[in-house]
């Protein structure tokens, strides 16, 4: 190609001459892209300019339904019609909500409570007979009688009351935590995996069968229990060989229990809640294998794994699990909190040493097997956060882009909040507050994930505020996969997107020359003040396209770096302080609104940078269309100023910069007519009369509103030139030529006069 060009830009009054003699279409590409763009910022060749009229119908704002369901688990009701899909979502206590879906037209219906749901009702739960009962006589008379042993072997199943088994005075209403839902082919029923919650480690997680998702639900039986140690009282049986009224034997074999099931010491020095599970938060699903199981567990011990038997729904006791300490067989003796793997607690694949990390959730998508945790505390103030860790095998080992295994070995460390010194799992979001939110979003977690009918795979979480109070609300964002296979998390909520992964990684949907311009950046850090309610909020970035290639290019503003789109694909890598990003683009619409934004997610998963900075930094981008943002600016920026107003003092007039930024990105800035009367930043300099315009621009978009002011002393104002001819000139306060007044105060021939 040969090419000769000479350009010369002007970046104040944005424009630019070119003049080139080009040979063949790759020049005239390279022209365009120079016409277009401009190294070190974007550089919009033809600037369209907006008036109010244009502007009127730019976004309108929009109020979002939101349901409150804590500790939401969303799962798919694909059985009961063969028109619609229902989503659910039960959470603890028994809350819970709906979404319908059109297979055809996939119109999303908006999310509602399912009345017949709720802790203080009776229609969630039935007793053997099949009677509705209120939920503190649910969990006394299971259905099951009779399973196969360790080896095999067919014997009775003793009743288990789940109720009686919790901690001294504990009841169930308030105590039923984290359901799980699951649909089970093979008994053609619903089941309902619920931990019933007792203090000192007394909890159960047990199985509950209905024909209908919304139940009535029936009692099978126990899957697994905690606290059994001869150390605490329970609502129906004493502390004292406590165990024989589990399912230990059947599942182990044991005739006594083992000393490594009580671990204390005079000193007080060894607590049970260091060694073994909690039996909460269950998360219940079929492996690409069609294996059912089940995660569970929390801080306490950690997270385990267990087989499930699908022709009863409860535990498999014929799959057995050997005795290990990091990962090898050894003989059981005192307790270990090492201990990877238990014949009656399962297969260890998180947490330990009492490390922060509950509700786990796993869910397969593409060719990994996604383990969810949530870390810290639940509160608004507790600093929850979810983190991600992936296997090619359901019961693990799950580690994260560094490497780091998701079970802790050796040592308590606090792993989140601004003290934390280990790092292990990749942040997926954190606390923030952008666009139309009126309060930021703390705490989010304790999430669920699924992958809809049409290959969409979304998280499900519920998130709190920063608005003294406790209140929850549930949120959905679509989740994609970076080409390094992790997770990434959409910026806004969920709405009517159709995208796909296969659409992320077959299509070019978003053009190249649509991807430079301003973007809202969202940084998810770790190590954030949570006890302080922290959180990020966005700044501003601007992606400029490469004079040779409009595929690539730099990024500047509150961090700087280069961009690059992955051909034929809506993939696109980030260097940034050389970690490197990767994710995906994808439209979305602004949460709160109707207006529509070109997003980035992206996480930095390339094993650089520094651990609780950089590495595995998740940041989302909002590049908002910019006559919403525009509109939004000047429907919100506080003018202190008006036309023709008389000013005697310096004023405040608002702009912006990379880390100042108007709520949907555009950038204002102000020109002035004679600096030497007033100054673009409002400073007064001299007398006279001045023109302010405020001009607001947003990706080759133009706003401009002048305002004309009087400044200063207007004695000094009236010492106008009077007519050279002698004749009577009279003018007002503002300099206009006007005919012979009646009343007023004008200048006639350069003196102020009254009539």
């Amino acid at each position: 190609m040969k090419m000769d060009y000479l350009c010369r830009i002007n970046t104040t009054k944005n424009d630019m001459v070119c003049r080139a003699a080009t040979a063949g279409r790759s020049a005239r590409r390279v022209l365009a892209a120079v016409m277009m763009f401009a190294v070190g910022g974007t550089l919009w060749a033809d600037v369209i300019e907006l008036n109010d009229d244009s502007l009127a119908n730019a976004y309108s704002l929009k109020t979002e339904t939101h349901v409150s369901v804590h500790d939401p688990s969303i799962f798919a009701d694909t059985v009961s019609s063969k028109y619609r899909t229902t989503y659910y979502m039960l959470g603890s206590h028994l809350d819970m909500a709906s979404y319908y879906y059109s297979l055809i037209t996939n119109i999303k219906g908006k999310p509602a409570r399912v009345s017949s749901v709720g802790q203080w009702t009776t229609g969630f739960f039935a007793n053997q007979s099949g009677t509705s009962v209120a939920c503190s006589y649910a969990y006394s008379t299971q259905a099951v009688t009779r399973v196969k042993n360790y080896q095999g072997e067919e014997v009775d199943f003793p009743n288990f009351d789940a109720h009686g088994w919790q901690n001294s005075g504990f009841e169930v209403i308030g105590n039923q935590w984290a359901p799980d839902i699951v649909y089970n082919p093979t008994m053609g029923k619903w089941l309902c995996y619920m931990s019933l919650n007792g203090d000192s480690w007394c909890s159960s997680i047990v199985c509950f069968a209905s024909d209908k998702p919304t139940g009535p639900y029936i009692y099978q039986g126990p899957v697994v229990c905690s606290g059994f140690s001869g150390h605490y009282e329970h609502n129906g049986y004493a502390a004292a060989d406590d165990w024989t009224h589990t399912d230990l034997q059947i599942a182990t074999g044991y005739t006594t229990l083992p000393q490594r099931y009580t671990p204390y010491s005079s000193s007080n020095s060894f607590y049970y809640g260091q060694f073994w599970p909690n039996c909460i938060d269950p998360c219940v699903f079929y492996d690409e294998e069609g294996n059912l199981k089940m995660s569970y567990g929390s801080w306490s011990g950690g997270i385990w794994m267990l087989d499930l038997d699908e022709t009863t729904g409860l535990r498999d006791y014929t799959v057995q699990y050997p005795y290990q300490v990091k990962g090898s067989t050894v003989t059981p003796s005192s307790p270990n909190a090492n201990c990877s793997c238990d014949p009656y607690f399962g297969q260890k694949i998180a947490g330990g040493w009492y490390d922060s990390g509950e509700g786990s959730y796993i869910e397969h998508i593409g060719d990994y097997y996604y383990l969810f945790m949530s870390y810290g505390g639940f509160a608004p103030d507790g600093g929850y956060e979810m983190r991600v860790f992936r296997s090619t095998s359901p019961d693990g080992p799950y580690v994260d882009s560094h490497g780091l295994s998701a079970i802790q070995y050796d040592r308590y460390q606090m792993n989140y909040g601004p003290s934390a010194t280990f790092h292990n799992g990749v942040k997926l979001l954190g606390g923030y507050q952008w666009c139309f939110m009126s309060n930021a979003e703390l705490s989010q977690g304790h999430n669920s994930a699924i992958t809809d009918h049409l290959g969409r795979s979304l998280v499900c979480f519920h998130t709190k505020f920063n608005d003294g109070t406790a209140g929850h609300q549930v949120r959905l964002h679509q989740l994609f996969q970076n080409q390094d296979g992790w997770l990434v998390a959409a910026p806004f909520e969920m709405h009517e997107e159709s995208v796909t992964q296969q659409d992320i990684d077959t299509m070019a949907s978003i053009a190249d020359e649509e991807i430079p311009g301003n973007y809202l950046l969202l940084r998810h850090v770790y190590k954030v003040k949570y006890d302080t309610m922290g959180y990020q909020k966005p700044t501003n970035i601007t992606l400029t396209a490469s004079v040779l290639s409009p595929d690539h290019g730099s990024i500047t503003g509150s961090v700087a770096g280069s961009w690059q789109r992955v051909a034929g694909t809506d993939h696109i890598d980030m260097t940034i302080g050389g970690v490197t990003y990767r994710g995906v683009l994808v439209r979305q619409t602004v949460s709160g609104s109707d207006a529509p934004a070109l997003c980035f997610t992206v996480v930095s998963t390339d094993g650089k940078g520094t651990m609780g900075s950089t590495a595995q930094l998740s940041m989302w981008g909002a590049k908002v269309d910019a006559k919403a943002a525009i509109r939004c600016a000047l429907n919100e920026l506080s003018i202190p100023i008006t036309d023709g107003m008389h000013v005697t003092e310096n004023v405040t007039l608002p702009t912006t910069s990379s880390t100042t930024v108007t709520r949907l990105g555009a950038l204002v800035s102000w020109t002035t007519s004679d600096a030497s009367v007033m100054t673009k930043a409002g400073k007064v300099v001299g007398d006279g009369e001045v023109t302010l315009t405020l001009t607001i621009t947003k990706d080759g978009y133009q706003y401009n509103k002048p305002y004309q002011l009087l400044v200063g002393d207007l004695s000094a104002i009236a010492q106008l030139k009077s007519d050279a001819t002698g004749r009577t000139e009279v003018r007002d306060l503002y300099g206009r030529q006007v005919q012979q007044p009646s009343h007023g105060i004008y200048i006639i021939n350069g003196k102020a006069v009254m009539r």
